[in-house]
């Protein structure tokens, strides 16, 4: 028979286990988890919720439990239906882990990872759930981080890799092409000793055929097939040239101190005349006293002659054509910033994406290779700069080429930056939450446009400019004008209750490319960012 305790023992029994709890209390509350219960049926409402969730969301506990609906309320609307779905899921799998979008008090959305399980009693009908959630913020935002730059890795590794298979294949075109281009023009002069003398024949033969074809029909047809592989021959030519430039076959070629203004000038001597066939002008704003550097000046000029022909490319009326070059110093990143933009046509999100790929071109029908700019990404690596691109379908095209003056102490590490004019600290906090890179203004410290401009030219990783100050004197309409003078494919979103009647009939020149209404909703502004793309780095 088992001796029962005394008073004494239980009451020591009862400090005991309170100790162990408190202790137990205190150290779930200093891990970075949040442990909770909730119900395993109905609404599956939240029996207990550890403190530390005020910390990570802004909530208190008590407001998690006391509404049942509070959590599924505040979990991002794209992913509700399938968090509820698990929820479901759960009762089957016992076990399980998730990852879903949880809004803060100060509205920005926090990544929570879950681990649930769901805990049965022997006879099943007090079962519950009980879990450990946990704010990944950081890491999801440093594995967007990472994805970038692994992109960045493996498209360098692939134009190495590729680079290796063209050189082979170049080799393996251009031998038997040569025989057919060096033995063109010898079969050109032949049929011009022959043309005379079938002619003779004709006259002397009226209607001779040779099958069902005449000979003045032969001698014709002759002339143009020789045209035809002459023409043929050249185009493989071409090629075959493009793939040697894409496998960087001239890799001995001498480093020397560039002087980029002119690389641009004895470029535009090349292609100049041939640009100027498609665009009405070729403005240039080349910096002066732009510092030199060490670099290849022919394998730059390559890259100058690709964009400024692309660019030449993608303009539909000449008339209208204008291709803008310009060059400058950025001391914050070390490095020579050079500016290729077109008024052309354009693309799309998803031309931009790929527009660095091996063979990827929008003008395959007109005799484009799909190498011109793959090389000119692989040349900019060479010199340990970065080539970016921001088009918009419609509006055209800029190509950002940026240079380290020194290497060995530039480390260009650029991504995709949105820049916020605001004052108000949610939308920061919103934005920031949402996109890796987020650069701020405080909108009431700025004293004229010209600094957000000054800014705008320091950071050429910016790709979208977001503010809600319309009506300041400052940093409204007067700063609207500035950006779209000074950079025409920059998106710029309005946050503004302005109606769209005061919007149309606010006699201005330039209207910012969205609105978006007060409170920000995520979910709209990232609707429009797929819309128009971001910047391809």
């Amino acid at each position: 028979m088992t001796k029962k305790p005394t008073y004494n023992e239980l009451v020591e029994m009862v400090q005991q286990l309170k100790a162990a709890h408190e202790h137990l209390s205190l150290i779930m509350e200093s891990l970075p988890i949040i442990p909770y219960t909730r119900r395993a049926d109905g609404d599956f409402a939240i029996t207990y919720m550890g403190k530390s969730v005020e910390v990570i969301t802004g909530y208190s506990a008590e407001q998690f439990m006391d509404d049942p609906a509070f959590w599924m309320n505040h979990v991002h609307p794209d992913d509700r239906n399938r968090v509820a779905t698990e929820l479901q899921l759960l009762i089957n799998e016992g076990i399980q882990r998730r990852e879903y979008r949880l809004q803060a008090a100060d509205g920005s959305y926090k990544w929570i990872s879950s681990c649930t399980r769901l805990i049965k009693d022997e006879d099943g009908r007090n079962d519950y759930i009980v879990g450990a959630a946990q704010d990944i913020s950081e890491e999801k935002k440093m594995k967007q981080e990472a994805d970038m730059h692994t992109q960045q890795v493996i498209q360098a590794d692939k134009l190495a890799s590729l680079g290796e298979v063209v050189a082979g294949v170049a080799h393996e075109i251009n031998n038997p092409n040569s025989f057919i281009t060096y033995n063109i023009p010898l079969l050109e002069e032949s049929w011009e000793i022959f043309v005379p003398i079938i002619n003779d024949y004709v006259k002397k033969h009226p209607g001779s055929k040779h099958g069902n074809i005449s000979l003045e029909e032969m001698a014709g047809a002759m002339g143009e097939i020789m045209h035809a592989i002459k023409t043929g021959s050249d185009r493989i030519n071409k090629i075959v040239a493009n793939l040697k430039d894409f496998a960087r076959l001239d890799e001995s070629a001498p480093s020397s101190m560039v002087d980029f203004n002119k690389v641009i000038n004895d470029t535009l001597t090349i292609v100049g005349a041939q640009a100027r066939k498609s665009v009405g002008r070729i403005e240039l704003d080349l910096a002066d006293n732009l510092p030199k550097f060490h670099g290849h000046f022919q394998k730059l000029e390559q890259v100058m002659a690709n964009l400024i022909m692309n660019a030449a490319q993608a303009v539909p009326e000449k008339e209208k054509g204008k291709i803008t070059i310009r060059t400058r110093v950025n001391m914050r990143l070390n490095s020579i910033i050079v500016e290729v933009e077109d008024n052309g046509c354009g693309m799309a999100p998803a031309e931009t994406e790929r527009i660095f790929e091996p063979f990827f071109t929008t003008r395959r029908s007109c005799g484009g290779t799909g190498l011109g700019l793959s090389v000119s990404y692989g040349l900019v690596q060479e010199h340990q700069g970065r080539i970016c691109v921001l088009s918009r379908a419609g509006l055209g095209t800029k190509f950002t080429v940026i240079l380290p003056i020194d290497r060995r102490q530039s480390q260009l590490d650029l991504q995709p930056t949105i820049l916020c004019v605001d004052e108000d600290p949610q939308t920061l906090v919103l934005v920031n939450s949402f996109f890796a890179k987020v650069q701020n203004l405080p909108a009431r410290s700025i004293s004229s446009a010209d600094e957000v401009i000054a800014f705008l030219q320091d950071h050429p990783a910016v790709d979208m400019v977001l503010y809600d100050m319309l009506v300041h004197e400052v940093v409204g309409w007067p700063l609207l004008e500035n950006i779209k003078r000074k950079f025409p494919l920059l998106p710029v979103i309005c946050i503004s209750d302005m109606p769209a009647q005061e919007r149309q009939s606010a006699g201005r020149d330039f209207l910012p490319d969205y609105f978006l209404a007060k409170p920000l909703e995520l979910e709209k502004l990232a609707k429009i960012i797929r819309t128009i793309g971001r910047m391809r780095i």
